[in-house]
């Protein structure tokens, strides 16, 4: 009797793949999460990709670095504040809305800035920022293309792996 022995799997194939589909998905994020900070002036956080391939669980985990002013500011405005030490002028219109990834242009500026110099006039603090929730819905928008992109390039890595 003679055993019949299967090729070596290419476990590198398979994985290089995977890593390649990661990347282009982090390059997705990136671009979606730039069009909240489009019409910003001045500092804007950039956006960078960490990927995560460890036994079966693959990951793409994508948020602001940069300056860590703007990286706070995009922060606030992505998880909301519980109160605001600014004031406003009444045409205040913001750039962003809750739950859009698109930034327009906004009006107005801001009168008094910081808790000193609102306390020191008697003011008290104003209503915070609403939350954008852009990460949960960047999650959300791309799970199940994600998904998808996944599936595929297991399927190109099999053919690949022998």
């Amino acid at each position: 009797m003679k055993a019949i022995k299967p090729k070596r799997l290419k476990v590198d194939a398979i994985r290089l793949e995977i890593l390649n589909e990661l990347r282009k998905e982090g390059t997705v994020h990136k671009q979606e999460l730039r069009k909240t900070v489009k019409t910003w002036r001045g500092e804007k956080p950039k956006f960078e990709s960490l990927i995560g391939l460890t036994g079966q669980d693959t990951t793409v985990v994508t948020g602001p670095t940069g300056s860590e002013k703007a990286v706070n500011k995009w922060v606030w405005l992505d998880q909301g504040t519980r109160i605001r030490w600014a004031l406003m002028s009444r045409d205040w219109r913001s750039k962003t809305t809750p739950r859009k990834f698109s930034s327009g242009r906004g009006s107005g500026r801001v009168v008094i800035a910081g808790r000193r110099a609102m306390q020191s006039r008697g003011i008290r603090p104003r209503p915070g920022i609403k939350a954008r929730e852009w990460s949960t819905l960047l999650t959300k928008r791309r799970k199940r293309p994600f998904t998808r992109r996944m599936i595929k390039a297991m399927k190109r890595a099999a053919n690949k792996a022998f």
